[in-house]
């Protein structure tokens, strides 16, 4: 009998689950216990120590990719004979800014596409009647629209596709800033970038684009043919332009008054025009006035004398 029950008790033990002591199980949870703790740390992670690790591992290069990068970089300076670097400050990359002066300066080129592509300009992303605020933006693109317009006087039908932010939209050119890029605008660009993984601009890109620029603004092969054809009448302007919108003189030429324009109502002109009316009748009879007391003056002055 006691055979027979030792036998169900090794059996029963033999089936049921293992039993740990105390000890045997903080050296268990020690693992499970640390990746609460790291998921509880990462939950309230500050967003400026976000970015400041991406930008360590931005300045990094950790990956075969970026390994590639840098040696077509070298292999790029040994050819041209510059030290390819990517621009790090406000002053480095206003050299590839352009404005909408400059813009329009660049229009009548005929390799524009090319010229303006991968600058940068100073971008009005607000709307229209909300107060300006301002973005680097990088052209990507050059669009023609099927209308015209006009962009301070001139009349063209260029579009710009910028990209600024995580967006690529296209803007038009009175949407572009003659201004100069602010340190805050080029801190909010440089955090974008680092988020967004752009790859930043290079000096060996301020080097070819200047010499694109110059040539394209002092070839005046370019627009000589052009400005012939103009000349002789041989080239018709046959692009439908946008109807010019309704308001003051500032409006129509693509400005923006700082206040709201009061324009007067009909029966305000009427009344201002009748007030015209009496005090034109009022002035005359004034005159008239004047010029009977003169005659009086004159008679009583002939009798006395």
């Amino acid at each position: 009998m006691s055979d027979a029950k030792a036998k169900r008790t090794s059996k029963s033990t033999r089936n049921s689950p293992r039993l740990f002591e105390a000890d045997e199980l903080a050296p268990l949870m020690q693992p499970l216990q640390l990746l609460q703790a790291r998921t509880q740390t990462q939950k309230h992670r500050p967003k400026s120590e976000i970015l400041r690790e991406l930008r360590r591992l931005r300045a990094t290069s950790t990956s075969l990719d970026d390994e590639e990068k840098e040696k077509e970089r070298e292999k790029k300076a040994q050819q041209t004979g510059i030290n390819v670097k990517p621009l790090r400050t406000l002053e480095q990359l206003d050299a590839l800014r352009l404005t909408r002066h400059r813009i329009k300066q660049l229009l009548d080129c005929s390799s524009f596409d090319q010229v303006v592509s991968n600058c940068f300009v100073r971008l009005n992303v607000s709307a229209p009647n909300a107060p300006p605020e301002y973005r680097i933006a990088e052209i990507v693109l050059v669009e023609q629209l099927t209308e015209g317009y006009y962009v301070d006087k001139l009349a063209t039908n260029i579009a710009l596709h910028l990209r600024y932010e995580d967006l690529v939209q296209r803007h038009e050119l009175n949407d572009i800033s003659n201004m100069a890029f602010t340190s805050e605008e080029f801190e909010l660009w440089r955090d974008n970038c680092i988020c967004q993984a752009i790859e930043w601009p290079t000096t060996e890109l301020v080097a070819r684009k200047k010499i694109e620029l110059y040539n394209a603004l002092n070839s005046e092969g370019n627009k000589l043919p052009t400005m012939m054809l103009h000349k002789n009448g041989l080239l018709t302007t046959v692009m439908p332009m946008r109807p010019m919108p309704r308001g003051g003189l500032l409006e129509r030429f693509g400005g923006k008054y700082p206040w709201k324009l009061q324009r007067p109502s009909p029966k305000e002109k009427l009344n201002a025009s009748d007030d015209a009316a009496a005090t034109d009748a009022s002035g005359n009879r004034v005159v008239e006035l004047e010029a009977i007391n003169k005659e009086l003056e004159l008679q009583r002055k002939a009798k006395l004398g």
